[in-house]
């Protein structure tokens, strides 16, 4: 769907947005009142007539949010904007000008929406309204409202306030209220006493979101970790054993410690069992004002409750243990970070989003999680076939060990590196007179083919990191990146808009059934369900894909997060889905439970989560050699127990489309009970097993 009228470019529309005579203005947006009387900048009218006919807006959308760093416009719903002192938003639509993605979010039937403040500034000055407006403002500053404005963007919050200050409304006057009259949402909301420390539970290892921190490396030694909500304390003891710096800080358990800044605070399952809405909010905020660099917040999943017994509490579930547990959706987690922070949380997992304060580290984390690590086995491998040509031995000779660090670097960046990205980067100058004559010395041991190699992954690595932004709907400015990231573009690309326009064709790509198609078509691992049309992989062979199916994965990792704690991926290749699924000890299992599905829709940017584990009965997995590398461990005892299966008339075949047709975990072991044979397929003789025969 073409959105943009023609020859509108960013220039023409942010010189449209400097003639704006009204709209309150943001850092990244400028908000105004939608009024077919009130009129716009034309540019900006015709723009805005012309994505309310092809989008079929109504009436309701009454406020429109106009991106000031690129092309994008959000239609906002207040339904009682000029009767409400403080309307809350019930509907938002964003819609990117440039890739036509349309993202919808409904906020009405949540307990604590985001609400409006200073409505005056939304509109022109002669509109009739505005003296009401403004009058409300200033008795709002006068009674000290907006003395912290941090959390106030919140329905119960600015509830919450009101009532601690004795204050309410008449229509748009501030009013002080008999104590007798005053209403307070969160002490209606605790008239049962909820006791959250039972929430709390014992740790033999690392909680998930501290696994992730160390999985990333977002953790270092030289960190400070604050641990806000530490609960018993057991990954705070943890890190320390580890020589980490951690402490941390609960209400129950620990309310004597103090709460620190750190360079990373963890905020672990701490939101979801608060049952005051505008208290989560709270929660968050004093987190994130106490991170330096990175906050990681994780909550419960909608699709995950396991409760046997529990009745809705709130906007969750009461347990039989009287603890209170919210189970978020996916995307509610997001919009809270978003309008709480007024940042971009990263998800890396369903429930887990890592936050950053410096956009620059949040792009080099993402560049980060789409570069592919080195095999330096099979590179030093195809070294030792290479015959050199002439070789200056010589000076090999004098450092062999800095020249095959120095070369090793080479290959991880596909360039030459930087003085600040090689330690010993003054001995190579010594040593080779420049770096330039240290890749070349490289270049006469060990040929051309190497180092190309080496940029074209980079290169490769650095479009699918730029298709997730442009997916994303949010190209960070160049400014905002790294020197790293930077010279990266600088080098492989020329220029930064070149490098986005190039990443921004190959995810129109991989929205392509066709290309998607031929991007499977010779690979030699996989499995293909060609009735239902999906590619499933195993996680280790994502590298081996091609950048449009990377791409692909990139934009679901953008919703879901890491796709690498996944166990098998499934690419819907004609309707735009990605399913990522968990199992219990898919490594060490032959026939592996499926725990968890988590189905992320790219079109309409809507994530699902399935929980498998409880029910009567349990997926298992067979031929789960199908998604695997040939070189995966174990794989010939996979294959050997495949032909065994095969044998008792169990195929690939029998299976079904999407494994439909298999026999669950209960149902199986019966038919094995039936035939007297073992879970490995062996057979029991007079109450012994009986070894199976060799293949």
């Amino acid at each position: 769907m073409d959105l943009l009228p023609e020859k509108l470019s960013l220039a023409d529309y942010k010189a449209a947005l400097e003639e704006l005579k009204f709209g309150k203005v943001l850092p990244t947006a400028v908000y105004v009142i939608a009024d077919d009387s009130i009129a716009l900048p034309k540019i900006l009218e015709e723009l805005v007539n012309r994505l309310r006919s092809r989008l079929e807006f109504d009436d309701s959308f009454n406020v429109i949010k106009l991106g000031s760093r690129e092309l994008k416009v959000s239609f906002l719903s207040y339904p009682e904007f000029f009767t409400d002192p403080h309307p809350h938003l019930s509907e938002s639509v964003g819609v990117n000008l440039v890739t036509g993605k349309v993202r919808r979010t409904q906020y009405g039937h949540r307990e604590n929406p985001p609400i409006l403040h200073r409505k005056e500034t939304f509109l022109p000055n002669d509109h009739p309204d505005i003296p009401k407006f403004r009058r409300l403002t200033k008795e709002e500053e006068e009674a000290g409202l907006y003395e912290d404005t941090s959390t106030i963007g919140f329905k119960l919050n600015w509830e919450r306030l009101l009532a601690e200050k004795g204050l309410g409304y008449r229509g748009h006057r501030l009013i002080r209220l008999e104590k007798g009259n005053q209403s307070n949402n969160r002490d209606q909301l605790l008239d049962r006493q909820i006791d959250r420390h039972r929430a709390a539970i014992a740790r033999s290892e690392f909680s998930k979101p501290i696994k992730l921190l160390l999985n990333h490396d977002q953790l270092r030694h030289n960190d400070r970790l604050f641990d806000y909500g530490c609960g018993l304390g057991d990954d705070v003891n943890g890190l320390n054993e580890l020589n980490y710096t951690a402490s941390g800080w609960d209400p129950f358990f620990a309310p004597h410690e103090q709460k620190q800044k750190a360079d990373v605070v963890n905020l672990g399952f701490v939101l979801n069992v608060i049952e005051d809405p505008a208290e989560r909010v709270e929660a968050l905020v004093d987190a994130w004002n106490h991170t330096k660099r990175l906050l990681v917040v994780s909550t419960l999943v909608a699709g995950r409750e396991n409760y046997a017994y529990a009745d809705r509490f709130g906007d969750g579930l009461l347990t039989n243990r009287n603890t209170f547990q919210k189970y978020f959706e996916a995307d509610e987690l997001l919009g809270l970070i978003e309008h709480a922070l007024h940042v971009e949380p990263v998800p890396i997992e369903v429930g887990v989003c890592f936050v950053f304060r410096d956009v620059s580290d949040q792009q080099d984390f993402l560049s980060q999680r789409t570069k592919r690590s080195i095999d330096w086995e099979q590179v030093n491998q195809k070294l030792r076939l290479l015959r050199p040509k002439r070789v200056r031995l010589s000076t090999y000779d004098r450092d062999p060990e800095l020249l095959d660090e120095f070369w090793k670097r080479m290959l991880e960046l596909g360039r030459i590196p930087r003085r600040q990205e090689f330690d010993r980067f003054d001995d190579i100058r010594q040593l080779c007179q420049s770096a330039n004559q240290a890749e070349q010395l490289f270049v006469e041991k060990f040929g051309e083919e190497p180092l190309n190699e080496a940029r074209q992954r980079r290169k490769e690595d650095l479009l699918v990191y730029l298709a997730g932004g442009e997916f994303q709907k949010r190209r960070t400015p160049m400014a905002h990146l790294s020197p790293e990231l930077r010279l990266d573009l600088k080098t492989f690309f020329g220029h930064y808009s070149l490098a986005c326009d190039e990443a921004r064709e190959l995810l129109f790509a991989a929205g392509d059934s066709d290309e998607m198609e031929l991007a499977i078509k010779d690979l030699e691992f996989g499995w293909f369900d060609e009735a239902e049309g999906h590619f499933t992989i195993h996680r280790s062979l994502i590298p081996q894909l091609s950048p449009i199916l990377r791409i692909y994965i990139e934009c679901a990792a953008r919703l879901f997060g890491d796709p690498e704690q996944a166990d098998l991926i499934k690419l819907h290749l004609y309707s735009g889905k990605l399913t990522f699924q968990h199992y219990d000890d898919f490594e060490g299992k032959t026939l592996p439970e499926l725990q968890t599905r988590i189905k992320v829709d790219l079109r309409r940017l809507f994530v699902n989560v399935f929980d498998h584990s409880e029910g009567p009965t349990h997926q298992i997995l067979f031929f789960k050699e199908r998604f695997l590398p040939m070189e995966f461990p174990g794989r010939k005892s996979m294959e050997r127990y495949s032909s065994r299966l095969r044998k008792l008339g169990i195929s690939e075949a029998m299976l079904g489309s999407n494994d439909q047709g298999a026999p669950s975990r209960e149902a199986f072991e019966s038919a094995l009970e039936q035939n007297g044979l073992t879970k490995g397929l062996a057979r029991r003789t007079s109450g012994k097993v009986q070894p199976p025969r060799r293949d």
